[in-house]
């Protein structure tokens, strides 16, 4: 009985756009000539297999894919904090108008009851205050453009 081999695994137009993507990046390097740039892109775009795609890429040099993967990997990291900073932005804030909100009302009752006018709301006013707009920085930084956050496929980093 002969066993027969596993089909190739066929690739998709993502598969390709990502690889299209590190032949930009190289090309944008210089390791990709100009007049070299139709043959690279028509490779990709014809390739169907995962095999002929990891050929297109197979004379990049390694250290330069692995530094292009990692540089990818921090933008990455760096979009996914920036997008959980975002997310509980809006509760830090509305936490910290409702707090101060209340200490002002407090300061206002404590000053028209007993006369003192100390304005002690703001220390905690301040303190939280630095909290809070670390958190409005953190989630305002622009979000890195062009990385969707997946490893480039068809690269074989050695």
């Amino acid at each position: 009985m002969s066993a027969n081999p596993l089909p190739a695994a066929r690739v998709g137009d993502r598969e390709r756009e990502r690889v299209a993507a590190v032949v930009t990046d190289a090309v944008a390097e210089g390791l990709i000539g100009l007049d070299e740039v139709d043959a690279w892109v028509g490779a990709v775009w014809s390739a169907r297999t995962e095999e002929e795609l990891a050929a297109v890429t197979a004379d990049l040099p390694a250290a330069w894919l692995r530094a292009r993967h990692e540089r990818l990997r921090s933008q990455s990291q760096r979009a996914a904090l920036r997008s959980a900073a975002r997310a509980g932005l809006r509760g830090h804030v509305a936490s910290y108008l409702s707090v101060m909100l209340l200490l002002v009302a407090i300061w206002l009752v404590v000053g028209l009851t007993a006369g003192a006018w100390y304005p002690w709301p703001v220390w905690p006013a301040l303190g939280w205050g630095i909290g809070v707009l670390s958190h409005v920085r953190a989630a305002s930084m622009t979000p890195v453009s062009g990385w969707s956050g997946s490893v480039p496929g068809g690269c074989r980093v050695r």
